[in-house]
């Protein structure tokens, strides 16, 4: 008898040393993966800078950014394998932090699950705030009515265009917003592209003053729906739809569902090309 349990004893020792093993081969395998990818973007860095430095020509500062991306893409694999294995919870943590701020609402599902030891860790608490914000405009959510004034003066509610039998494309900006102002050819792109074929955009203004908003409008030659409650920051659409940071959309299906959200750039035309097609 006594053998039988010291062999038994000896079996359990053996399998939590490899299990032990193993677990501590597969985070030395990710630091390695990490550092590697760190040093090559430190060396992006220091290029994006010589070339700033240099006045470098737009054409040089985009190969160096596509570069950038190629390993941030890579950073976010590593992570999410890291977060799905969940066997080494700091190495998690430390990726989460460095790649959360990029990631997409599908990307934060396996990064910071819930049940997850760092979910609640202080030093992530902008990117769990961020996760929490994108839930409220995810895939498969239905849209939230607002109603605020137009620029005619009078109130409008985001159904008198949403959940009518086409898409559209809530689109959350601001005059004062340079970002915003960078992305909005894209929209007016998509909007000139399908509008004919019942595309439509609501602007939901982020803006505190109807003069700047106006002048704005105007300037850009934006030709669809526009409402805003000129309250800045506070906008009612924030804690509705979890803005934090613009620019920001919802593209609302014909019923009414949220199909897809933050579509930037070539995101946006893409989406659209896919459902026109």
């Amino acid at each position: 008898m006594k053998r039988v349990l010291l062999s038994l004893i000896v079996a359990l020792v053996a399998t939590v040393a490899m299990a032990q093993d193993n677990g501590s081969g597969k985070s030395e395998a990710w630091k390695s993966k990490y550092d590697e990818i760190s040093k090559r973007i430190e060396g992006i860095d220091s290029q994006y800078e010589k070339i700033i430095k240099a006045n470098g020509s737009k054409d040089e500062i985009e190969a160096v950014l596509k570069s950038f991306y190629v390993e941030l893409d890579s950073m976010m694999v590593l992570a999410k394998e890291v977060a799905a294995d969940g066997s080494d919870p700091e190495m998690a943590k430390k990726l989460v932090g460095e790649v959360g701020q990029f990631a997409t609402y599908e990307d934060l599902q396996v990064l910071m699950p819930k049940d997850a030891s760092w979910y609640g860790a202080a030093e992530l608490e902008s990117i769990r705030k961020m996760k929490e914000g994108m839930a409220l405009r995810a895939p498969g959510t239905k849209y939230t009515d607002l109603t605020m004034n137009g620029l005619d003066g009078k109130q409008h509610s985001l159904s008198e265009w949403c959940a009518k039998g086409n898409y559209v494309l809530v689109d959350f900006w601001a005059s004062w917003c340079g970002p915003c102002m960078k992305e909005m050819p894209n929209v007016v792109t998509a909007y000139n592209r399908y509008h004919s074929k019942g595309f439509d955009v609501v602007g939901v203004s982020f803006d505190n003053k109807k003069e700047s908003w106006a002048a704005a409008v105007k300037n850009l030659n934006l030709p669809w729906h526009q409402i805003s409650d000129l309250k800045g920051w506070e906008c009612a659409a924030s804690p509705v739809y979890g803005i934090i940071s613009i620019p920001s959309n919802i593209l609302v299906g014909p019923d009414g569902t949220i199909v897809a959200s933050d579509l930037r750039e070539e995101k946006l035309l893409n989406k659209l090309e896919e459902i026109y097609k």
